[in-house]
């Protein structure tokens, strides 16, 4: 693997990230046993236990540090997702950063999916969580640096399949990706209501947006195919695969895409090997995009410039190898398919040498060290193995019984650690200690860059991405990079000039002030020097009270997060406005419409904003008026008796509050009120209430944060009539979000909804 940012600040025998220093699955670990057995006792290498710490999250191990990501709290109504840092060789507790998991459908299950990633320069961590929650801790006290709500700032999409990627380290800056639906929906503003696997690349210190860029639009699937830092043609690079069923190469520094392959008919979850030749290895068990053919192999040359670039060397067929990474030693690549069915291929000719099946399910990627291979199954089938000649032979097997394996075995200071479903076991013995503490540490120094131009060929604006009050005042800096993509400087004074489309004036130094009569207006500055331009992006918010009735507009406001293209601006027949939530969505001219993001969440401020209420009147209609300006009185004739058959076809609208969702469920008959609406015991309510298509009913939803719970009240009645004295739901949260965008949630999959009249208000 070429040496990399990440590696060339690591000691070489910690794993600061879920691939390893080298981001290859391999360690330079000597004499590590090749036995150990998980029930301990003399002999079993076992050094210690932790049944609290088992999950799907694979560790890392920092200056002596342990850590990784698990649900806190299991099972009980105060759940959530914790960072948790141990003493790596003891296994004791030092710190841990507990955090909520709100308005996302992730089962249980699913809670601790991604990995923290480790910075050894400043020996900070940073940890996405399922829900898009992103945080930067202080390595040693847990302390939080800062953190963003990815999906209430952006729009990440967090769904019921749990999928997260992990964040990865680039010089001053941590980089994470997810299926994003932003604001702005023409080429002007990104098309960023649209959706697409997004990358987000954070100052590390700060967490300042530098960049966000994407994929294709509208991709099949969501992804946690974690990319792979590497050098292309002199270019630091990221290598992934993407939910939109590609192999891509982008520049790390810029997010500008280098190459793109089509690869699957699904999205892709195998995160990439790239040799130091710059040779891509990756799998996917999905559609092929050629034949009808299911799963493959494959390797790309990266390094090919211009049409070439991203040129497929060999293709394996039906190899259905879609979760793990592969694993390239010497000349030979190792794969394990989702059968747990490793295959043996030689490098350079894609040839089959050997196929050992396993056991049934592969989740996990294997791990090489000492001249071993160690696998873990999904069913808890353990194998350490010896690659040779032939293939490979078989030095020890297991079972570890009545326990799944998600998270990957690791390697750290001459200690192995095994991330199970039940528990996370730490193996190792007294030889491989002390081999770890004789060996060099010194990190391999990264290669010389060839000469590097001193010529500007790239700006880039930061903060890419702000939120203002009206008045406010944001300070822009220019960021310039020469041909390699490498960073230069910061802009001179004088030496950019800058301009704005929308509201607003720029100095001649980069100060932006928003008007101070703006109202949830959007502008887009850019900067120039000769040819070159950058661009960013920022929103103008007032502060409270809000109110949307729709009048005199053709669209909701541009502000909104997953607003455009989800809700549509109709004209009754008696001339109000109000807005629809359709059941198919516009893609791009001359595609068909797609069902994607029908049942959706979107939010319209800042999720810093505390103890307010939201209000608004909402509609359910059965089937589609599929007439532009139908109104509820187009909806079909429904009847009012023994109405469970016709409930399938309702939809469902709410109304979001710090975290928190008041909807009423049309296919349900009922009204809910909840944070996350997946688990079973998470504090939540619901009353059942008859709810009928063509009336309107008036939603309102009040959140008041008192220090360590929440007091949550959402009451419903028919517009037109008194609005009732007692709330219809209320829960006090004792695990409380204490703030949190304003938004609406809908499900239109089959018949539309309709809001109207939206009111935010201070409590």
């Amino acid at each position: 693997m070429a040496a990399s940012a990440v590696s060339a600040a690591a000691d070489p025998h910690d794993w600061p990230m879920w691939r390893g220093p080298q981001q290859n699955n391999t360690s330079p670990a000597t004499n590590m046993p090749a036995e150990w057995d998980p029930r301990g006792g003399e002999g079993s290498n076992l050094l210690w236990e932790r049944d609290d710490l088992g999950g799907r999250s694979t560790p890392i191990v920092m200056d002596g540090k342990l850590y990784t990501m698990v649900r806190n709290n299991p099972g009980t109504e105060l759940e959530g997702e914790k960072v948790v840092c141990v003493d790596a060789a003891t296994g004791k507790t030092i710190w841990e950063h507990e955090f909520n998991v709100y308005l996302s459908d992730v089962p249980d299950t699913r809670v601790g999916w991604s990995s923290v990633v480790g910075d050894p320069e400043t020996g900070r961590v940073y940890a996405q969580g399922v829900c898009g929650y992103f945080c930067c801790l202080d390595g040693e006290t847990g302390k939080v640096e800062w953190d963003r709500s990815l999906h209430e700032e952006y729009g990440l999409l967090s769904t019921y399949g749990g999928r997260t990627n992990f964040p990865l380290i680039y010089e001053d800056t941590v980089i994470t990706s997810a299926v994003v639906i932003g604001w702005g929906d023409t080429p002007q503003w990104g098309l960023m209501a649209k959706p697409a696997h997004r990358f987000m690349a954070f100052d590390k210190a700060t967490g300042e947006l530098r960049w966000l860029k994407g994929t294709s639009l509208i991709p099949y699937d969501t992804t946690y195919s974690a990319p792979v830092l590497t050098k292309l043609n002199g270019i630091d690079a990221l290598v992934f695969g993407s939910g939109d069923g590609k192999v891509w190469a982008m520049q790390a520094g810029t997010g500008v895409p280098i190459w793109s392959y089509e690869f699957s008919g699904r999205g892709l979850n195998v995160s990439p090997t790239v040799t130091e030749h710059g040779q891509v290895i990756t799998g996917q068990s999905e559609e092929n995009t050629v034949g009808n053919t299911m799963g493959a192999v494959v390797m790309l040359d990266g390094t090919l410039p211009g049409d070439s670039a991203g040129k497929e060397i060999w293709k394996n067929y039906e190899v259905m190898a879609g979760k793990t990474s592969p694993l390239v030693i010497g000349d030979r690549i190792y794969v394990v398919d989702d059968r747990a069915k490793m295959f043996v291929f030689d490098l350079n000719t894609g040839e089959q040498i050997d196929k050992k099946p396993l056991g049934t399910v592969q989740r996990s990627t294997p791990l090489y060290a000492d001249g071993k291979l160690y696998v873990c199954t999904n069913n808890g089938r353990w194998w350490t193995l010896k690659p040779t000649d032939d293939g490979l032979d078989v030095l020890h097997r297991m079972r570890i019984s009545r326990q799944s394996s998600d998270g990957s075995p690791i390697i750290a200071q001459g200690r192995m650690y095994v991330p199970m479903s039940d528990a996370l076991y730490c193996i190792g013995n007294e030889e491989s200690i002390a081999a770890a503490k004789a060996a060099d540490h010194t990190s391999p120094a990264p290669p010389e860059d060839e000469l590097l131009s001193e010529e500007p060929a790239h700006l880039q604006m930061v903060p890419y991405d702000s939120i203002l009050k009206p008045g406010e005042t944001k300070d822009f800096r220019v960021r310039i990079y020469n041909p390699q993509l490498r960073y230069l400087r910061d802009a001179k004074p004088g030496e950019v000039e800058y301009s704005v489309t929308g509201p607003g004036t720029i100095t001649a130094d980069g100060s932006y002030t928003a008007p101070e009569d703006a109202a949830h207006q959007c502008s887009l500055i850019t900067c120039t020097l000769g040819n070159l331009k950058g661009e960013a992006r920022l929103r103008i918010v007032p502060e409270l009270p809000w109110t949307f009735d729709f009048e005199g507009v053709d669209d909701v406001p541009l502000t909104w997060v997953g607003g455009r293209i989800r809700y549509v601006v109709r004209e009754g027949k008696d001339g109000n406005h109000y807005i629809a939530k359709p059941t198919e969505l516009p893609t791009k001219p001359g595609a068909p419409t797609t069902k994607l993001g029908t049942r959706s969440q979107m939010w319209m401020g800042d999720p810093e904003m505390s103890a307010y209420t939201i209000q608004a009147d909402v509609q359910m209609t059965v089937g589609q008026p599929g007439v532009e300006g139908a109104t509820e009185t187009d909806v079909p004739e429904f009847p009012t008796e023994n109405v469970s058959g016709a409930n399938a076809t309702l939809p469902s609208i709410g109304v979001i509050n710090s975290g928190y969702n008041f909807t009423l469920f049309g296919p349900n008959q009922e009204v809910r009120l909840y944070s996350w609406c997946t688990h079973p015991e998470r504090t939540q309510d619901a009353k059942e209430m008859k709810l009928e298509p063509g009336k309107w009913y008036t939603l309102k939803l009040k959140v008041v944060p008192e220090g360590d719970h929440a007091h949550v009240m959402g009451k419903v009645w028919e517009r037109g009539t008194d609005e009732p004295d007692e709330w219809t739901l209320e829960v006090t949260d004792e695990a409380p979000n204490l703030n949190g965008a304003p938004g609406l949630f809908g499900d239109s999959k089959v018949a539309e909804a309709y809001v109207d009249n939206i009111e935010v208000t201070e409590n």
